[in-house]
């Protein structure tokens, strides 16, 4: 940012104009990745005949939200990359590197989960619920006694009804 700053402040216009774009370039890309990603899961959701809830559009808010932290701090790294490089007069290019490193790791996730057979994500879900089920069946003792206190409310509230 500092680099970015000093850019604009020295009026290199044409070195500023660069590295904002590869910037923007890259953050655009990963927004491309995760509509993408958005739209693969929807559509596999649909074929399975599985309801399209508001649950998995959340995870996309939230995935998008630490997405674009983490890139803001790959910016912020560049920045202090890029004064460091530049006040050394070193013989590298001066470019927003961990942005790109960063934004490609994130486009390479979104890609993996977009190809991710759907039978996978099934397996994942079929373990959780037999998990879920293991877990029901060691405490079946409480899970009994709070069917039997629900039907027995039941029974009392039709009981008044009645009467």
């Amino acid at each position: 940012m500092l680099l970015f700053i000093q850019s604009l402040l020295e009026g290199d216009y044409p070195s500023l104009k660069i590295k904002l774009a590869i910037v923007a370039i890259m953050w655009m890309f990963v927004f491309i990745s995760i509509t993408i990603d958005l739209r693969s899961g929807y559509a596999k959701a649909k074929r399975r005949g599985e309801a399209r809830t508001s649950s998995g559009l959340k995870r996309t808010v939230s995935k998008f939200t630490l997405y674009y932290s983490g890139l803001l701090f790959a910016f912020m790294i560049d920045a202090i990359i890029m004064y460091v490089l530049t006040s050394f007069s070193a013989p590298v290019p001066v470019m927003p590197y961990i942005t790109v490193i960063g934004s490609l790791y994130l486009i390479y996730v979104e890609a993996r989960s977009v190809l991710e057979k759907a039978e996978d994500k099934e397996k994942a879900r079929l373990g959780k619920n037999l998990s879920d089920l293991l877990t029901m069946l060691e405490n079946r003792e409480d899970v009994i006694k709070a069917m039997s206190e629900i039907i027995r409310n039941n029974q009392t509230k039709d009981d008044e009804t009645h009467a």
